[in-house]
C-alpha cells in the first residue's frame, strides 16, 4: 500500500475543509479553516493508493506542538489510518526536536483516546463543557505527548 504525506495550501485545501465538515459535530468556519494553513499552522493529507483517506492540522511554537484537527475519512476509519497520521505527527515532531505535543479530544471519542494513550499521550487535565454535542455539552480531555526530557509529573 502506498502512502503519501501531501501538504495542504489554501489553494487545495477544498477536500480537507469538507472531511473537516463531516468529521466534526461543530466544524470550523472556511476562514478558520483556511487560517490553519498559514504560519505558526501546518496541514497534510494522507493519501493511500492516490486516494485521500485523512489530514490533520497541527500547530508549532517553539518546542511544542499542538494538533489542531485531526480526522479520517469516513469510509475509511478502521484501517490504521489515524495512527499513520499520528505517527507522521511524532516522525516529524522528533526530527523538529519538539518537547511535547498537545491535542484536546472529547471524552466520548473514545476509539481516539485509545489511540493517543497507545503511543504514549497521557491526560494532562479536563475542560469540562468544553464542546457542544448533540446532548448539549461535553468535556474535552487534554492530553499531552512528551518527546523530550521535560516531565510535567514532576
Amino acid at each position: 500500500m502506498n502512502k503519501t504525506f501531501i501538504p495542504i495550501t489554501p489553494q487545495s485545501s477544498d477536500l480537507g475543509f469538507e472531511l473537516h465538515n463531516k468529521g466534526q459535530p461543530s466544524p470550523w468556519s472556511r476562514k478558520i479553516f483556511d487560517d490553519c494553513l498559514t504560519p505558526p499552522y501546518f496541514a497534510y493529507y494522507l493519501e493511500s493508493n492516490s486516494d485521500t483517506v485523512g489530514y490533520f492540522i497541527a500547530m508549532k511554537v517553539l518546542d511544542e506542538l499542538t494538533i489542531m484537527d485531526i480526522g479520517v475519512k469516513e469510509s475509511e476509519r478502521g484501517k490504521g489510518y489515524g495512527r499513520d497520521l499520528i505517527d507522521y505527527i511524532i516522525e516529524r515532531s522528533t526530527k523538529d526536536k519538539i518537547q511535547q505535543v498537545w491535542l484536546e479530544v472529547r471524552q466520548s471519542n473514545t476509539a481516539a483516546i485509545g489511540l493517543y494513550e497507545s503511543v504514549g499521550f497521557n491526560v494532562i487535565e479536563t475542560r469540562h463543557d468544553y464542546y457542544i454535542n448533540s446532548k448539549g455539552r461535553e468535556d474535552a480531555l487534554i492530553m499531552c505527548l512528551e518527546l523530550g526530557g521535560f516531565n510535567l509529573s514532576s
